[in-house]
């Protein structure tokens, strides 16, 4: 089973970072987000860098679109193109297979706000030009991607922690007084589309760290891999149906808001293990899936994020023998 990571990390090293993954995970290398470096390398900022013809700044209420960037918008696409440049030096022309992730369509729509405050998801229109972009953008980078390094094979992790939220209807307005509407499942999927039909053949999966986890609308919207937190609240029928459909699993097995709390290599294959278990399907089909932290380690000291690293790693080296015994 293949390790990888799956989210932010501490320190603001981005070459040490990326040396650091690309010695942990060097089957799948995740291209490492710093968010300590300041809001422009955060999840919301990083995904503001790629939008195309949409200026953004950042002021006291956050992320919002704008009549013109500012500094903070000019550090986060400063920021972005500095990463890559790395990631190409680390790679140096070698062959190998890296993620990078970006916030999607429903988590923009939460973390990127109208010019008065209110949340894009507030404004149909605006949600639409907003994910036009990112697709636009997402398309771009991948492009530039290919072509700066040829030998890569890419995966784009689409993070979506607001998804559930916004489906349910849950995100508050902006007075706080009330909730914005449920979004429809269609819209959702349509969203989700925009930026996938943008993707060409590069292998696209959602994270989705909230609950409900959106299963169904996921694989309407092409989505090959989703990446969720191993828990007992999972819903085992709807992880069935994906698995069996063909979908691949990233399984997130160790509990990051555990913040220090290295679990034993055991535990996370046990883990694996129950969820085989309750699943009721060939194990084998697990094994084509993915081995992670459950989120992102940005609030852990580099020592123990280190550690829980390697800790995935390792049990992703021993849980296939696991799962074929059984």
């Amino acid at each position: 089973m293949i390790a990888t990571g799956i989210g932010s990390l501490p320190g603001t090293d981005m070459r040490g970072s990326l040396a650091a993954m690309a010695e942990t995970f060097d089957q799948l290398i995740p291209f490492p987000e710093l968010p300590a470096r300041g809001v422009g390398a955060q999840m919301i900022g990083r995904a503001a860098a790629v939008l195309v013809d949409i200026p953004v700044d950042h002021g006291p209420g956050g992320w919002r679109v704008a009549d013109s960037t500012d500094h903070a918008a000019r550090s986060a696409r400063s920021f972005l193109r500095s990463d890559l440049d790395d990631l190409e030096e680390a790679l140096a022309g070698e062959e190998a297979r890296v993620k990078i992730s970006l916030a999607g369509p429903l988590t923009l729509a939460v973390g990127l706000h109208l010019r008065a405050g209110e949340a894009i998801l507030a404004d149909e229109s605006a949600l639409t030009d907003v994910t036009v972009s990112l697709a636009e953008g997402v398309s771009q980078l991948i492009a530039e991607l290919q072509r700066r390094m040829p030998k890569v094979t890419w995966i784009l992790q689409i993070d979506e922690p607001s998804a559930p939220a916004v489906l349910s209807g849950t995100i508050p307005t902006q007075s706080g007084l009330y909730r914005h509407s449920a979004m429809a499942g269609s819209t959702a999927v349509r969203l989700w589309r925009t930026v996938t039909s943008e993707c060409g053949h590069v292998e696209m999966g959602m994270h989705c760290c909230g609950t409900p986890i959106p299963w169904a609308l996921a694989r309407q919207a092409g989505f090959s891999t989703l990446w969720c937190e191993v828990t007992p609240s999972l819903d085992l029928d709807r992880v069935a149906e994906w698995v069996e459909s063909g979908g691949h699993l990233g399984m997130g097995v160790v509990d990051t808001m555990k913040v220090g709390d290295i679990p034993p290599i055991d535990h996370l294959i046990d883990r694996v293990l129950w969820l085989a278990r309750g699943l009721k399907i060939d194990p084998a089909l697990l094994g084509s899936g993915f081995l992670t932290p459950a989120c992102g380690l940005a609030g852990w000291s580099r020592h123990d994020a280190a550690e829980v690293c390697r800790a995935v790693r390792r049990a992703g080296d021993l849980v296939d023998e696991q799962l074929v015994s059984r």
